[in-house]
């Protein structure tokens, strides 16, 4: 009898941790699905250009979250997260990626400046056609 219930609690914790499968499909870190998907590697760098030469980091990516998937007017999207490597507060970035589409549609780059731990200004760049609808699901991602 020990063996027909132990088995099943033992492998409670992986089924209730376990990816969807839909994560598994689009669950490689944006620096994984930019080498497997070019279209998002170009897209990326196009959204990026102008915070290249100020932030190199962005180049590899900066560290990664395992993406998201969100839904905008009935589209769905993969929504990447990175931010500057052991300096997240001060820059981080989310982009909503169509692979349909294969563009990048929406997206912002956040700047964070302290006053020690005050937080006293943020500037946030919209990237892309970010229309408010994306602004909104973008928004949540970065406090």
């Amino acid at each position: 009898m020990f063996k027909t219930i132990a088995a099943p609690l033992l492998a409670l914790p992986f089924t209730l941790f376990a990816p969807s499968t839909h994560a598994q499909q689009t669950g490689l870190y944006l620096y994984e699905a930019a080498q497997a998907d070019p279209a998002l590697a170009a897209e990326f760098k196009r959204v990026m250009e102008p915070f290249l030469s100020n932030a190199s980091w962005l180049e590899s990516f900066g560290t990664t979250a395992p993406p998201t998937s969100e839904t905008v007017d009935g589209k769905t999207y993969t929504v990447y997260w990175g931010c500057k490597p052991h300096d997240c507060i001060t820059a981080s970035y989310v982009v909503m990626y169509s692979p349909q589409a294969k563009q990048i549609t929406g997206g912002a780059f956040l700047q964070n400046n302290f006053d020690g731990p005050n937080l006293i200004k943020s500037d946030i760049t919209w990237l892309g056609k970010t229309d408010f609808d994306a602004a909104k699901v973008i928004g949540k991602y970065f406090f």
